[in-house]
């Protein structure tokens, strides 16, 4: 009931936004620049450690979910051929076409939290070069390309089912291209980019403490 009572307008992000493109504005004109952020000794020691044990942990979430869902589609796609085969429910050929299609429905979010992933990797932090942009452009219309395969594959009249295929590859590659996308296209990290843009904001100050 308390949520009935909140004015529609603060449900707004067009309020929230504006809100605090203010706050930027009145401390970028009048406020003081924050000193430099100190790296603790702990983690100047122990950098290559933790940069290594977060590669790990990122490549074993990409594994387990390709593994997943290549398990689950390869499952689905021997039943249904063996009750094909058994009770000549359809021909193969839309067996096989059927069992695609929901690898395809699940390889795109997944293919969107691989990017995330592996542009998170310690090797795109620093050096990102031509191959390395390469790679990470790949990667990150892998979303977009299994979209497009599934609606070739497996087409659809229906207006809504349509642009919910769309919301997902879209919403797929938009975190691909919010973590990859400064790399891809001005060859620095996400993190770096972002301290740059606010480091040009007055909101940090020094170089980025990664």
């Amino acid at each position: 009931m308390l949520l009935l009572t909140i004015p529609k307008i603060f449900f707004n992000y067009w309020l929230w936004f504006a809100l605090i493109a203010i706050v930027i504005a009145v401390h970028f004109f009048w406020g003081k620049t924050p000193p430099p952020p100190k790296q603790s000794k702990f983690f100047a020691k122990h950098k290559k450690t933790i940069y290594r044990i977060a590669d790990i942990f990122l490549i074993l979430v990409i594994l387990f979910g390709w593994v997943t869902i290549i398990y689950m589609s390869t499952s689905a796609a021997l039943e249904s051929i063996m009750l094909n085969r058994t009770y000549n429910i359809e021909p193969l050929s839309e067996s096989l076409r059927f069992a695609l299609a929901s690898f395809l429905i699940s390889a795109i979010p997944i293919s969107g939290i691989s990017g995330v992933c592996i542009g998170s990797l310690s090797v795109f932090y620093s050096n990102i070069t031509k191959v390395k942009r390469i790679i990470l452009l790949i990667i990150s219309l892998l979303p977009i390309i299994f979209t497009i395969l599934l609606l070739l594959i497996k087409p659809t009249e229906e207006p809504e089912l349509f642009w919910l295929t769309i919301k997902l590859g879209l919403g797929a590659s938009f975190g691909c291209w919010l973590i990859n996308g400064p790399a891809i296209i001005i060859g620095k990290h996400f993190f770096r980019a972002w301290w740059a843009i606010l480091r040009a904001l007055r909101l940090v100050s020094g170089d980025y403490p990664g």
